[in-house]
């Protein structure tokens, strides 16, 4: 033999043996030329058992080696597969269908390779991915609700689900409140039904193809629904008049949101769980002969139309006028957090009050209407300041209730500021180290100026604050702060503005920085949140809303406002005109345009549909959706003198926040 020859012999009796798992035993030198030889390193994919790198039924597998035309068959798992290329160097072969269930972890399986004497001289662990492509339901939420509540189940693939059974009930995929797009959760309303009552429990069943998917399983959903004692027949030749006060008893009677005579809604006097008193209200109009007969129905529930129970088939009234009709007194009014900012909520106290059908602010020619809240009691009824006023800076406005089929009778005056104020919230600083993240950032992760809430990263997720970017990969917002092509205003404005705290990993240049982020410019700080008992990142996406801010620092031009601002004292949001331009400012140790610290003020500029097609940072007032003020008040997860975040990213941020009406579309 040659020295070429022995060369190749040596190389071919070492690939011959790497990967093996089987003995090839003893081989003559002058045939190892003749036999095949796979490189297992050469494998590809080169799947692995973290799934890190994955390989389905039905992929294509290619390896190399030599003498590769002599393989008569590859196996996996005895399984004969289909040999798709073949040559002296190079094997391909495709997965077959194996007999395992579908799991996200990948499968060990046992990759053979024989000769042309159907010997076996490879032998190889390697993983082969059976995807999950089924409907699976992994938890609902919430645990009890009544006819109307939204419930939302989660899982993978739910996008398949065509009907959702609810006890007795069905709901079918086209009256689903909201699929995912990835399939992970489906919402849909408790239907309305014959419910048994008045606390049961309910199973949930989910239907996809000819599968079924027990949903609640030994946890039913608890159903809550008012139940009623039987009404007392009224004597013969008597009825029911005007002003006159009717009670009902029962369970979970303060479901109900609606007692109508007919189509005439009475007045709900009081409500409690196990009592219901109602008032035949002056708005009833005289009819002839005067004593009416109508059923008299109890309307409760979620949902629109109400679900709605029979007291009476038929309920006799008088409609003679009243005489003396019952006129609300007025005492105090007072609102959460002491001004009368959009969307708080005002108490009235005084008597008679349930005789009050509404309640309007009017200035000028307006008469904006603010819905009175339910639960409303002679002694105290609730509304909240309504966000329909037309103007931009604090004003003085008449508060009107309107009682008694349409009579008017001034509360009182208020001083309305035309913009949302949240007092002391505190949110949560995300991290890219999972052996460092806490529990505090991941239950106050996100904050929602439009709510004022901070919510969890699972919320974010769950609910699908922005399923663009929990796609993984956002088809609205691109890596140029822009909208991408095609995308529709209703697109974009679907998703409502966020923000969110978030410190980047220790380097020499930027140690621990802590900066507030804008989602559409920070297409890798998603990732520093997490969700789920496994702590998986969230996507390392652009998110959708596109967001700029400005410190307003004590040396700029800016201090009158961030004195107002901080003191309190502002009137309106809409003076304010410097654009901002930094996507992520940092804490620092000193403030400028794009840097704060504790006592800064921070503007927040959401930019409207029209500017996001051209992408960028806003040019002019023109260019902002909604314009707000956030004033840092306390850090605790950082180091001030610094101006780093903590290496364990404990601890919060405080502020309050200061969000306008809708200023431009």
């Amino acid at each position: 033999m040659n020295l070429n020859n022995k060369l190749f012999a040596l190389v071919a009796g070492a690939l011959l043996c790497f990967g093996c798992g089987d003995d090839p035993g003893f081989i003559d030198a002058k045939d190892t030329q003749r036999i095949p030889a796979l490189n297992s390193a050469t494998i590809s994919p080169l799947s692995n058992e973290s799934g890190s790198i994955r390989a389905y039924v039905g992929t294509e597998v290619s390896v190399q080696g030599f003498n590769l035309d002599r393989i008569d068959a590859v196996t996996m798992d005895d399984i004969e597969v289909e040999l798709t290329a073949q040559s002296i160097k190079e094997l391909k072969f495709r997965i077959p269908a194996l007999d395992y269930a579908q799991n996200d972890l990948p499968y060990a399986v046992k990759l053979r390779a024989y000769d042309l004497d159907k010997q076996s001289i490879f032998t190889y662990d390697y993983f082969v991915t059976v995807p999950v492509t089924d409907a699976l339901v992994t938890g609902f939420v919430p645990a009890e609700g009544t006819v109307g509540t939204e419930i939302t189940l989660s899982g993978r693939n739910l996008g398949q689900v065509t009907r959702i059974r609810f006890g007795g009930a069905t709901v079918e995929a086209a009256d689903f409140g909201e699929v995912d797009d990835e399939g992970a959760f489906v919402k849909f309303r408790v239907p309305a039904g014959d419910y048994a009552g008045p606390d049961t429990e309910a199973a949930i069943v989910a239907e996809w193809g000819t599968e079924t998917i027990d949903v609640t399983g030994e946890t039913p959903f608890l159903l809550h629904v008012p139940v009623f004692d039987a009404l007392a027949a009224q004597p013969e030749g008597t009825n029911s008049a005007i002003g006159d006060e009717l009670e009902l008893t029962g369970r979970n009677l303060d479901l109900v949101s609606a007692v109508k005579w007919g189509d005439k809604a009475l007045v709900i006097v009081d409500k409690s769980a196990d009592a219901l008193k109602v008032r035949f209200p002056s708005s009833i109009e005289a009819e002839t002969p005067a004593v009416q007969s109508r059923a008299l129905v109890a309307e409760w529930g979620l949902s629109e139309p109400a679900q709605s129970t029979a007291l009476s088939e038929a309920w006799r009234v008088d409609t003679t006028p009243s005489s003396t009709a019952t006129v609300p007194e007025f005492g105090k009014m007072t609102v959460e957090g002491g001004k009368f900012y959009l969307g708080k909520a005002v108490t009235v106290t005084g008597s008679n009050l349930s005789t009050v059908e509404k309640i309007e602010v009017q200035y000028d020619s307006e008469r904006i209407e603010a819905a009175v809240s339910a639960g409303a009691t002679d002694s105290e009824l609730k509304f909240t300041v309504p966000d329909g006023v037309t103007f931009d800076s604090a004003r003085e406005v008449s508060v009107v209730a309107v009682h008694n089929g349409g009579e008017q009778l001034e509360i009182g005056k208020a001083t309305v500021y035309p913009f949302y104020y949240y007092k002391d919230l505190q949110i949560g600083l995300g991290s890219s180290s999972k052996s460092t993240y806490t529990a505090y950032a991941r239950e106050h992760a996100f904050f929602l100026p439009n709510t004022g809430e901070v919510i969890s990263s699972d919320s974010w997720w769950e609910n699908a604050v922005d399923s663009w970017a929990k796609s993984g990969s956002n088809k609205v917002t691109t890596a140029a702060n822009k909208v991408a092509a095609g995308t529709t205003a209703e697109q974009y404005r679907a998703v409502q503005p966020y923000f969110f705290f978030s410190a980047a990993s220790a380097t020499a240049a930027t140690p621990n920085k802590l900066a507030m982020n804008s989602p559409a410019n920070s297409s890798s700080q998603l990732k520093t949140h997490f969700y789920g008992d496994s702590n998986t990142a969230l996507p390392s996406t652009f998110g959708t809303p596109l967001l700029y801010f400005r410190v307003l620092y004590s040396a700029s031009a800016d201090v009158t406002m961030k004195s107002q601002i901080v003191d309190g004292s502002v009137t309106t949001l809409t003076d304010y005109d410097t654009m901002g331009g930094s996507a992520a400012p940092a804490l620092s140790t000193a403030e400028s345009t794009s840097a704060w610290m504790v006592g800064s003020v921070i503007a927040v500029q959401y930019v409207n549909y029209r500017h996001a097609l051209d992408g960028g940072k806003p040019t002019s007032e023109a260019d902002i959706c909604r314009q707000g003020f956030i004033h840092i008040k306390e850090v605790t997860c950082a180091d001030l003198s610094t101006g780093q975040a903590l290496d364990s990213r404990e601890g919060y941020i405080k502020f309050d926040f200061y969000w306008s009406k809708t200023l431009n579309e």
